[in-house]
């Protein structure tokens, strides 16, 4: 049986020599929680509340030996990131060489450590992304495997598939003077009575070919992770919405066919469900009562929010025309002012 325990914390340890960690705790706020932190993020920090979402805090090497010196021969693993389900309903989430963390079972404290060639970066990227959505499942939300931008004050989702071409989009619509909600993960809450997407960090990952052409100032990119070209790009504070804004669309990408004409179809309500239950960030977790809170979201989400499909060559020399198709169609149901 694994030891899996929040306790026994050790505090005091640096990043890199990045940053000092130390017991000082600051707030922050990502997909609508409030998140305190022993470890400096490059987020806006927010005023002190009361009592926050999820804690982060710093644990040393012993301790995170001692946590994981039964974990089992063989963990739930996709390529490099590894996953163990602990007995007392932790879940400890591994990438080799690079950063572990431990999730609490109630998703309200995490545990982290990063290895020495990690970049603080890519530390951050994974934490409020793979780790994020294990802490908000657990406190029972249903994160989405999506990018979102705010066109004319709405949300616009983009899901799709690993490589389907989401950051890209996002990218380009970026360049064209929207902003960006968040990317690769979203979370969409009611507040105050309406559906709306909760922003996420201010960075879109990208490849560099796609980063030179519509973001072309680098100087806040880092790389994603040693086995991809991929880099993590910061966006400056006027292209990133940083306020829950109404969700309006999900648009499902079909981007394969590079012959394919550019078109906005609309999607069944039974097909709007399948698009979200595929679109979910966190497929690890499958007991029962968190297979039944998908569903029941994913249906919400269905009869809530219009689905289309949104098919176009995978060429970036035709995201202009994409764009087009994309505020015609809101236009159309009007969303947009003309």
């Amino acid at each position: 049986m694994m030891a899996c325990s929040q306790s026994g914390l050790l505090e005091g340890r640096g990043l890199r020599g990045e940053i000092s960690v130390g017991r000082e705790l600051r707030d922050y706020e990502a997909y609508g929680l409030r998140v305190r932190s022993q470890i400096p993020l490059t987020f806006p920090e927010r005023l002190r509340s009361e009592a926050a979402d999820v804690t982060l805090t710093m644990a040393a090497p012993e301790w995170f030996a001692r946590a994981t010196a039964d974990a089992p021969a063989n963990p739930d693993t996709d390529g490099w990131y590894q996953q163990f389900s602990c007995p007392d309903g932790s879940d400890l989430l591994r990438w080799p060489d690079l950063f572990e963390f431990l999730v609490a079972p109630d998703g309200r404290s995490v545990a982290c450590r990063m290895h020495e060639q990690a970049a603080l970066e890519s530390f951050q990227t994974y934490l409020f992304g793979h780790v994020m959505s294990y802490v908000l499942v657990k406190q029972g939300y249903e994160p989405l495997h999506a990018t979102a931008v705010a066109i004319d004050g709405i949300a616009v989702a983009l899901l799709g598939d690993c490589g389907s071409g989401k950051s890209t989009l996002a990218a380009s619509l970026v360049a064209a003077g929207h902003r960006i909600l968040t990317d690769d993960l979203l979370l969409l809450r009611d507040v105050n009575g309406v559906l709306c997407g909760l922003p996420g960090p201010a960075r879109l990952k990208l490849f560099p070919q796609v980063a030179k052409v519509f973001l072309p100032d680098l100087a806040g990119s880092a790389p994603m992770n040693p086995l991809t070209d991929k880099l993590i790009v910061r966006v400056a504070d006027g292209q990133r919405e940083s306020r829950p804004i109404p969700a309006c669309r999900i648009f499902a990408l079909d981007s394969s066919d590079l012959e394919t004409e550019i078109a906005v179809t609309p999607v069944t309500p039974a097909d709007s469900l399948i698009e979200i239950l595929r679109a979910t960030f966190n497929t690890r977790l499958v007991s029962p009562w968190r297979l039944r809170q998908q569903f029941l979201a994913a249906h919400r989400l269905a009869t809530r929010i219009p689905v289309r499909r949104l098919t176009y060559p995978r060429r970036m020399d035709v995201l202009d025309q994409v764009h087009r198709a994309i505020l015609a169609d809101l236009q159309r149901a009007g969303e947009r002012p003309s």
